[in-house]
């Protein structure tokens, strides 16, 4: 069968539409599969951290096995692999692929080309220049590929290692912004943005999440950024009020005590992109677990016992050495015994350096 330009065109167009696909090129396989007649095709992707990535169309009925356990159960320590042997770009028969003799080639097909019947098959390795690399295969029962077949899946090699390195380089992305994201999300960090009458242009997920818990701050059925508190609603309605009329004016608003939680109204940046244009920004930020969590991490952290622990955290918040006792239940003169305790143990010389200490510990993020 000849190659049309435009099936090669449409292939190509789907192989790099499939970088973004879930699970990825599951259209071009099928695109694939049925311009070359094959049963099945098959593309496994490693990347430059031995995960690998399986698709397979039409795809098995029994989905359940973890195929990174299986690849590293059954040869992971193996370098005479068939797929390993395969030269760069180079479309490889089954005859010249797999050797029937070899036991852990049949061990091999089992397990990756998954059809004992399989008879035909075409198989080709690329790489990407960050080490990730697709093998790509095509099998048949009844009867083998033509030449054209065969010159079909050469002619995608270089668009297979560009998918392959684009492929790798999103995931990278996806995991980077993972962590990201996940540290936002410990630093209990967020952000709003309000037009002149508090109402929520954007916000954050971090955001989002608090309007949804309505404890310290929810979203009106107008749309609007309302703080629960009466004290915090005041300052942030006189914030909008001076905003409105052209002032350049910062304000902070403590949000909740358990857990802690403060608020910065201020100006937005004024090279904002697009055609958003918030008068405020509001970015709140607070503690994510409960002081008897963080209490846990700084007695861990800093060898203090949970008591001092609890201090500590107090002292973390302005509280003074009166106030805190009251608090804790102890008598000022054991609490002054405590905090020169706490001074000791974590190398800090006041109230000033522990709060700095404290807030540039991992239990920020705890």
């Amino acid at each position: 069968m000849a190659i049309i330009f435009s099936e090669e065109h449409d292939l190509i167009a789907a192989l790099h539409r499939g970088t973004l696909g879930a699970p990825p090129w599951e259209d071009f396989l099928q695109q694939l599969r049925r311009r070359t007649g094959a049963d099945y095709a098959r593309l496994l992707f490693q990347g430059d951290h031995d995960w690998l990535q399986s698709v397979r169309i039409p795809a098995l009925q029994s989905g359940s096995d973890d195929i990174n356990e299986i690849y590293r159960q059954e040869f992971g320590n193996s370098q005479a692999l068939p797929h390993q042997a395969m030269r760069l770009n180079r479309v490889y028969s089954l005859d010249e692929f797999l050797d029937s003799n070899d036991p852990r080639h049949s061990r091999f097909k089992t397990l990756f080309m998954q059809d004992a019947d399989i008879r035909f098959a075409r198989n080709m390795r690329v790489s990407e220049p960050n080490g990730g690399q697709i093998w790509i295969s095509l099998g048949r029962t009844k009867s083998d590929f033509s030449a054209s077949d065969g010159a079909l899946l050469g002619s995608l090699a270089t668009h297979l290692a560009i998918a392959a390195g684009t492929h790798a380089e999103l995931e990278r992305q996806r995991l980077k912004a993972g962590i990201s994201a996940d540290a936002i999300m410990r630093l209990n960090f967020g952000w709003f943005m309000l037009d002149a009458s508090g109402r929520i242009i954007d916000m954050s997920e971090q955001a989002e999440a608090l309007v949804q818990e309505a404890q310290t701050l929810r979203k009106s059925p107008d749309g609007r950024l309302i703080a629960e508190q009466a004290d915090a609603q005041g300052i942030l309605r006189k914030f909008l009020k001076m905003r409105q009329a052209g002032e350049s004016v910062v304000r902070t608003v403590h949000l909740s005590d358990e857990p802690w939680l403060d608020m910065l109204l201020t100006n937005p940046p004024a090279d904002l992109p697009g055609a958003l244009q918030p008068v405020a920004i509001a970015f709140v930020h607070g503690e994510r677990s409960s002081s008897a969590e963080r209490s846990q991490h700084l007695a861990n952290l800093f060898g203090l016992t949970l008591q001092e622990a609890r201090l500590a955290l107090h002292i973390s918040h302005g509280v003074t050495i009166r106030e805190a006792a009251t608090l804790l239940g102890l008598t000022h003169e054991t609490t002054r015994l405590y905090s020169k305790r706490i001074y000791a143990k974590t190398g800090t010389r006041g109230q000033a350096d522990l709060v700095r200490l404290i807030l540039a510990s991992i239990v920020a993020l705890a």
